[in-house]
């Protein structure tokens, strides 16, 4: 039985390690799955960790759950998949939970981040995941495995690795690490509570994608009346996400994503996913004061004990602008994993990746193209795959891709349709 490592026990790894249960229930052999965590199951949606305040709302619906979108992947399969994973549905959770009619009856209101953590951590319970309480430390190749160098514990030896979870998160030159008035989108949870009401205050947030827009809401609510909060946005003005079915079609059945031109691809995701507010985030700003949009690119930060100031390019000119808060809210390093990695290991991904950059080079079962032992590496998928498998939008087409490597060849599925269609664009 091949093992599959996951860095990280977060959505992706939940979902993987659940897809692995309903396809043993299938009959199928699937691989052992394990999750290498150091902190609670699902620890980065709760609140306690930074990344949210854990009252936030899930930026997408529920029903979008460890399974979605349930795809017939397996072939004469997949019936039973289904039916399978149909038992780890938010649905079933809330049934569980007697609040399932209260749900409806409110209207499919989206749970908190909290919320949904306990949504995870039961699915988790439930499937019975293998769970490394440890951190991952080193990554190597042995032989054709890998080795996970892990703390605490020994070492841990899989056919194939998965990389989730955020990466630290992006700074701008001259940010302090640690500083009381700049704040990152993970620090900033942390710090909400000590952050006071009581006075007026200028603050500037830095970015315009979902964090930012979370940062901004939070300060309007906590901040004095007569606070004003600036948003920096390298984009000029702030745009917001559509959520038609023309674009959300794309995140829930990607099949065709491949055939587009690389530059359509990339407006897509420009569009709909990086560095745009949801709907639901600027409906709460169009009600709100005290905040405005700037244009422009935050060059470098200067520290001080009773100021920061933010040097703003844009075009030809540069400002130097005080603030009383800075919140650098620009995202976070999708490559972290590097910082694992050993010399052999560091060898091999520099030759997959053939100078042609990482995003182009992620195959259909979310690992990079040349490389083995096989690294999946689903938070860079966007641009080769589709839209969806950074995020939260299709997990269990996700895990399908993923696991799909590990079981027998034989069985006809969509994987295979797929990976045809995109050999085919590739002509």
């Amino acid at each position: 039985m091949p093992t599959l490592a996951v860095i990280g026990a977060g959505p992706k790894g939940i979902a993987i390690a659940a897809k692995a249960r309903a396809l043993t229930a299938a009959g199928l052999p699937a691989p052992r799955v394990v999750l290498i965590e150091p902190g609670p199951v699902a620890g980065n949606w709760t609140g306690h960790q930074g990344y949210t305040s854990g009252l936030l709302p899930l930026g997408t619906p529920p029903e979008k759950d460890v399974g979605y979108p349930y795809a017939e992947s397996w072939g004469a399969h997949s019936a039973a998949v289904t039916a399978a994973m149909a038992d780890y549905s938010w649905q079933r959770h809330l049934i569980a939970r007697g609040t399932y009619a209260d749900w409806v009856d409110r209207g499919r209101l989206r749970p908190t981040h909290r919320q949904w953590s306990y949504y995870l951590r039961e699915v988790a319970d439930r499937v019975e995941a293998e769970i490394v309480a440890a951190e991952a430390v080193g990554l190597e190749v042995d032989g054709e495995r890998w080795r996970l160098a892990v703390d605490p514990g020994e070492p841990i030896w899989a056919d194939g690795v998965v990389v989730t979870g955020a990466g630290p998160p992006i700074r701008v030159h001259g940010q302090p690490h640690r500083h009381p008035r700049v704040l990152d989108g993970r620090s900033y949870w942390l710090a909400g509570p000590a952050l006071s009401g009581q006075m007026a205050m200028n603050a500037c947030v830095i970015g315009s994608g979902e964090t930012a827009a979370a940062v901004v809401i939070s300060l309007l609510g906590k901040a004095h009346k007569r606070s004003v909060v600036d948003v920096l946005t390298s984009n000029g003005v702030l745009y917001s996400r559509g959520e038609s079915h023309e674009e959300n079609r794309w995140y829930s059945d990607p099949g065709d994503w491949p055939a587009l031109a690389e530059a359509h691809r990339r407006e897509f995701l420009a569009r709909t996913d990086r560095g745009v507010f949801s709907q639901q985030a600027e409906a709460v700003l169009n009600a709100s004061r005290g905040f405005r949009a700037l244009a422009g690119r935050a060059v470098a930060i200067d520290a001080g004990d009773k100021q920061v100031v933010v040097t703003i390019e844009y075009g030809h000119e540069r400002e130097r602008v005080a603030y009383d808060l800075v919140v650098v809210a620009v995202g976070f390093h999708a490559r972290w994993f590097e910082t694992l990695l050993g010399d052999e290991a560091h060898r091999r991904l520099g030759q997959a990746e053939a100078g042609t950059g990482l995003e182009r080079r992620i195959d259909v079962d979310l690992s990079v193209a040349g490389l083995s032992p096989p690294l999946h590496l689903p938070v860079l998928a966007g641009l080769a795959q589709g839209p969806g498998f950074p995020n939260l939008s299709c997990l269990g087409l996700l895990s399908d891709r993923i696991l799909r490597r590990y079981v027998p060849s034989g069985l006809p599925d969509r994987i295979d349709q797929e990976r045809g269609a995109r050999d085919r664009s590739a002509r």
